[in-house]
């Protein structure tokens, strides 16, 4: 009795992979850490590209930081042009450091490139882990706008969430999503909350916890 075996090949590049770096031309994205938020193997060295040239009616890149959990390796660059054979006019525009990620909320460039570049030896500088497990995460998820408005002024970062809520895009306005427990426009409310201060009030002669 003959006995037949099919061997299935599968090329190499169907397989999901994380991704890491890449060129983004459309109006509005999403850009992550592989395997955001969990953890992801160093060395890494990965490069995204925003590409601003081929959108309409478009007069600035803007990227807002709203989910940033990385405190070094992390760097912004603005291009003329750009790509793998040529570079013209670079400049750095940001770097992220432990002394600044709470007081960038955006950036903005006016020049058709403008390159993200994370590279890191370690994974110590990009972790975060809150009280209680609310939040253990390592990397970033950040959103981008091609567009010829002024930086939205309702913008989160997770700081400014209190880092007891996630900052969300929606693209038409952001948000902190509270985690349970807290509550407020920041967060900063609710049962668990330092103003509530295990049931009695933190602020004392009519001052407001916010």
């Amino acid at each position: 009795m003959w006995r037949i075996f099919l061997i299935l090949l599968v090329p190499e590049a169907s397989f999901s992979r994380p991704r890491c770096g890449g060129t983004y031309t459309t109006a509005r994205g999403i850009i992550q850490t592989p395997g955001f938020p969990n953890k992801f193997t160093v060395p890494i060295h990965c490069e995204w590209i925003i590409e601003a040239q081929h959108v309409s009616n478009r007069s600035s890149i803007i990227v807002y930081l709203t989910q940033l959990f990385v405190f070094e390796g992390l760097t912004f660059k603005e291009y003329q042009i750009y790509d793998k054979s040529y570079q013209l006019n670079g400049r750095e525009i940001h770097a992220v450091t432990e002394n600044n990620i709470s007081r960038v909320s955006y950036l903005q460039t006016y020049q058709d490139y403008l390159v993200i570049t994370l590279k890191l030896d370690a994974i110590e500088s990009t972790h975060l882990r809150v009280l209680d497990h609310l939040l253990d995460v390592y990397g970033f998820n950040i959103t981008y706008e091609i567009s010829s408005s002024a930086p939205r002024t309702d913008r989160c970062t997770m700081f400014l969430c209190g880092y007891t809520g996630s900052c969300y895009d929606h693209y038409t306005r952001f948000s902190c999503e509270c985690f349970p427990g807290y509550s407020g426009r920041w967060c900063s409310e609710g049962e668990k909350s330092l103003c509530a201060a295990h049931g009695s009030p933190a602020c004392k002669n009519g001052a407001t916890c916010t």
